[in-house]
C-alpha cells in the first residue's frame, strides 16, 4: 500500500433526529466497538452533524487504480470492520426503531430500518465485497 493510499468513509447516520436514547445507545455502542476489536485506520467515529447521528468509519480505497496496491489482508480486514458496524447499527435499529442511511464515499448506498439491512447493502455491499476478495484468493 502507498503511503498516501486515498480513504474512504463509510457513513451510516439516522434518517430523523435521534431521541435521547439512540443517542445513548450511539454513545455505548461506540465505546463497545472501538474496545471490541482493532482497527485497521481507528474504530468507527461518532457523527454528530447536528441532525442526525450516526458513525464514520474510514477505509483504505479499494477503486481503480487504489485496489491493485491495497493488501489483501488489509481489505478483508476492513471487510469484517464494515460488517462489525452494519451489525451494530442493525442492532440498534431494531432496539430503537430508527432507519439509519448508508453512504459510501460520498453516494447513498443503501439503508438499515427495523434492525435489517437492505438488499443494496446486504448484496451490493458485503456480498459483492465478499465475492472480489473471495475472487482474488483463487
Amino acid at each position: 500500500m502507498h503511503e498516501h493510499h486515498p480513504i474512504d468513509q463509510l457513513v451510516a447516520s439516522t434518517e430523523r433526529a435521534a431521541t435521547a436514547s439512540v443517542a445513548d445507545a450511539l454513545r455505548a455502542s461506540s465505546q463497545h466497538m472501538a474496545d471490541r476489536r482493532k482497527w485497521i485506520l481507528g474504530p468507527p467515529e461518532l457523527l454528530d452533524d447536528g441532525r442526525s447521528l450516526g458513525f464514520v468509519l474510514s477505509i483504505s480505497t479499494a477503486r481503480p487504480p487504489w485496489g491493485e496496491w491495497l493488501d489483501r489482508t488489509i481489505d478483508r480486514a476492513h471487510l469484517d470492520e464494515a460488517k462489525d458496524l452494519l451489525v451494530e447499527i442493525c442492532r440498534v435499529s431494531g432496539d430503537h426503531d430508527v432507519p439509519f442511511a448508508v453512504d459510501f464515499a460520498g453516494e447513498p448506498i443503501g439503508r438499515i430500518d427495523g434492525g435489517r439491512m437492505d438488499e443494496s447493502l446486504a448484496v451490493g455491499l458485503i456480498g459483492e465485497w465478499e465475492r472480489v476478495l473471495d475472487d482474488r484468493d483463487q
